[in-house]
């Protein structure tokens, strides 16, 4: 099944192999990747090929979906969107997020979280989302609350990344 989600000014579909120049390009800026698991710098062009190969057998597998976050008008892709740790039994998953620096603040990732919740809720059926969010990511705290996200949770020192320790921050959204 091909997955594509429109909103009004973005849209979010499957990662292509297309998309490898753009995600190499993007993980070379250290504000998109300062607080991001999926694209830790340097992240080569071969990388991405071997990550984008692995998010198209996770989507089969069910387990997770990765979306390419794509403008509408210029059809670029500017960031990525994923629900992973898809767990069927018990209706919940976790999403994570980042978009390029200059299409920051202008409320296309607010766009995409409200895409993602809904294929969540309503095409997977799933009762709970949640994200995990280090402490100094104010931004990303901020987006969550906007979106409905609840702060349920702090895990001090849970995190050791780029050579220092984050409190992960846990946030949930119920469907109802």
């Amino acid at each position: 099944m091909k997955q594509m989600l429109e909103g009004n000014k973005i849209k979010l579909r499957p990662l292509k192999f297309s998309d490898t120049e753009s995600i190499e390009k993007y993980s070379q800026d250290r504000k998109i990747t300062k607080y991001t698991f999926v694209i830790p710098p340097p992240f080569t062009i071969k990388q991405a090929q071997v990550f984008i190969k692995k998010t198209k057998k996770e989507k089969r597998e069910g387990i997770s979906y990765y979306f390419g976050i794509e403008l509408m008008e210029s059809r670029e892709l500017i960031g990525m969107m994923n629900l992973v740790k898809i767990d069927r039994k018990n209706k919940n998953a976790e999403i994570g997020f980042w978009l390029t620096r200059k299409y920051q603040g202008k409320g296309l990732t607010k766009e995409a979280l409200n895409l993602i919740l809904n294929f969540g809720f309503k095409k997977l059926k799933l009762k709970r989302i949640e994200a995990r969010v280090f402490h100094k990511n104010k931004p990303a705290q901020k987006l969550l609350e906007k979106t409905g996200f609840k702060l349920e949770g702090r895990l001090r020192k849970k995190t050791f990344f780029k050579n220092q320790w984050f409190d992960d921050l846990i946030y949930g959204i119920l469907k109802n």
